[in-house]
């Protein structure tokens, strides 16, 4: 796609019969990605110049002009290339959807999530992007192999075998993997939702309140106490946080904790330069489920490593329910002050 001073009309253009427009990379067709760029770019009009079908994209009105001459100020794409690819050959759509992958991780990504599960999740969403499964399916995917890996845990009370373990770190990791997997698809179609952001929230409190359970079930003594009220403290400080959700319009995205800019975007939240930001990591999901993984995948030759995850659980729960109760109180102060 090659642009020119954003407008909010899209000319969209093609060699004479090409079949580049109704190819699919990365999941959807040329075209229709041409119209999502244009869309998100503020176009409300577009003139598609080709024949072929015309693909839906809310807030978007496309309309076939055959041979239209390109009107002033329009934003002109090429639905002969991807992501500043042409495409001449199967190799060149191979490379473009490779691209499109590459742009998909978040900037404000945590560390395990930049350092290893990429390169993983990228492969998978590839797999799948011509796929019928949607976001959706892969977060409910994701919300069953978590219970899995709990389930596995649980399992380690009455049933000695040492495969156990490192099949339930392989879960664990494999989960936050697919973790990765619904936000890529999602981005890489455009299939973003309201509905889609709640369920991957739910779904990963709902693994995470399972898996601090099952690990300090799994540690044994104290422990097992200790996790069941991780687990509860997490229930509490989720269904707090999305009350403020709620209150809030409903985005995720929108959420600031009380010493945060409210104003401030996730990547300034997220500010790699700040020391505040790597302290945080700890308690970010892609770090916290890596290191349960890996101390529960070696517990049979290091005993005291389940401890380890159980009190990191414990640990992480008690953390939230704190920063929970205090953006609560502040919050209603702030409240009663503006009043």
């Amino acid at each position: 796609m090659s642009g020119q001073p954003r407008g909010d009309i899209a000319y969209i253009t093609a060699a004479a019969n090409s079949s580049n427009p109704s190819a699919r990379v990365g999941g959807i067709t040329v075209l229709h990605r041409c119209l999502w760029l244009a869309a998100r770019g503020g176009a409300t009009r577009a003139i598609v110049t080709f024949e072929g079908e015309l693909p839906t994209v809310p807030g978007l009105v496309a309309e076939r002009q055959l041979g239209a001459p390109i009107p002033a100020g329009a934003w002109i794409f090429s639905a002969d290339e991807v992501a500043g690819i042409a495409l001449h050959s199967a190799a060149d759509h191979r490379r473009a959807e490779w691209q499109l992958l590459r742009s998909l991780p978040k900037t404000f990504q945590g560390p395990i999530d930049a350092l290893v599960n990429h390169h993983v999740s990228l492969r998978i969403t590839r797999l799948i992007a011509n796929s019928p499964l949607t976001p959706n399916h892969v977060t409910v995917v994701a919300l069953l192999v978590g219970f899995f890996a709990a389930g596995l845990l649980l399992a380690t009370r009455s049933n000695p075998a040492a495969w156990l373990w490192p099949v339930a770190g392989l879960a664990l990791f494999f989960q936050s993997v697919l973790d990765s997997c619904d936000g890529e698809l999602a981005r890489l179609r455009y299939q973003f939702s309201k509905l889609g952001q709640w369920l991957d929230n739910i779904a990963d409190d709902l693994v995470d309140g399972s898996a601090m359970a099952a690990l300090g079930v799994a540690a044994g003594g104290m422990w097992e106490t200790l996790g069941l009220l991780a687990a509860g403290g997490r229930v509490f400080s989720q269904l707090a946080l999305y009350a403020q959700v709620k209150q809030r319009g409903g985005d995720f995205y929108d959420f600031r904790w009380w010493f945060e800019r409210s104003a401030a975007t996730m990547d300034e939240v997220y500010d790699k330069a700040s020391p505040l930001t790597h302290l945080r990591s700890l308690g970010r999901r892609d770090v916290y489920v890596f290191a349960w993984a890996v101390l529960v995948a070696v517990t049979p030759w290091w005993p005291i490593a389940i401890k380890l995850a159980a009190g990191y659980g414990v640990a992480i729960s008690l953390g939230y329910v704190v920063l929970t109760v205090l953006h609560l109180a502040l919050s209603r102060r702030a409240a009663s002050s503006n009043g």
